[in-house]
């Protein structure tokens, strides 16, 4: 019993060192923001007449993005819409978010955001720049391998501690020394769990790299151009249009009390 209680008090300390740092290392890593703090984080901004992004990092696990723009004119800005988006489909990758504005010249924007396969993403923006020629790029690439790496250390010393406890578990002798680690393996599997899905999200995202593009129509077109007055001409009429309405809808109501009015005293 004594040697017992000492084993199951040694494991509980053991666990409880490993839960704290477990937690401050899940913890500061919810969602898009696991990524840790203090990692070194490389920036590699790209001329259009380069495309050399690849050994940013050199570790197994790369987090990889980039930010690009594109200027095309108006008469293709549909056309190299549709070819961008065909790329894509082509990469096996997918679109996670599109977004279509226009200035106050009425020239379009439109920004896109996709995902594609990490070993392929070098291929892709060498394919995207064939489309049209990049105005400006910068690509980024996080290299969190060693923080995997202490996953798959932490999970380990956790499942050789649950198999110890298991042991324990059978050769305990009465349903208290069971209860307690019984308890113990609660904890014991709770942070297993944890840093299994952290490990699956670091997995996950590595095994695909974004791109957020933004393709302009006519980006630098003249303040002359007739683009910019046609736009402000509907922009006239709609606030002409605007006005009449706004002064009809209080006039009109005023108008008809005067004619109420002005009958009501001619009976009078």
């Amino acid at each position: 019993m004594k040697y017992f209680k000492l084993t199951l008090i040694g494991l509980f300390i053991g666990a409880c060192s490993g839960s704290i740092s477990t937690d401050f290392f899940g913890d500061s890593q919810s969602e898009i923001g696991m990524m840790p703090v203090n990692e070194p984080y490389t920036s590699s901004r790209i001329s259009a007449d380069t495309m050399e992004s690849d050994s940013i990092s050199q570790g197994e696990y790369i987090l990889k993005s980039a930010y690009g723009s594109v200027d095309v004119s108006s008469s293709n800005f549909d056309d190299k819409v549709s070819e961008f988006q065909n790329l894509v489909k082509q990469y096996g990758g997918n679109i996670t978010d599109t977004y279509l504005s226009s200035n106050y010249q009425g020239l379009k924007n439109f920004s896109i955001t996709v995902n594609v396969p990490a070993e392929d993403f070098d291929l892709f923006l060498i394919d995207v720049e064939n489309i049209k020629k990049f105005s400006q790029i910068s690509v980024n690439a996080n290299d969190v391998t060693t923080y995997v790496l202490d996953i798959d250390s932490r999970l380990s010393s956790l499942l050789n501690e649950k198999k110890a406890l298991d042991e324990i578990k059978l050769e305990a002798k009465t349903t208290s020394e069971r209860l307690e680690v019984q308890n113990q393996l609660r904890y014991v599997n709770q942070d297993i769990e944890r840093l299994k899905g952290q490990k699956e999200f670091y997995e996950n995202a590595t095994s695909y790299s974004t791109l957020t593009l933004n393709v302009r129509e006519g980006s630098g077109i003249s303040l002359f151009s007739w683009n910019y007055y046609f736009q402000r001409s509907l922009n006239w009429i709609e606030g002409i249009v605007g006005l009449t309405v706004s002064l009809g809808l209080i006039l009109l109501p005023v108008y008809i009390i005067f004619r109420l009015s002005k009958k009501i005293r001619k009976k009078d």
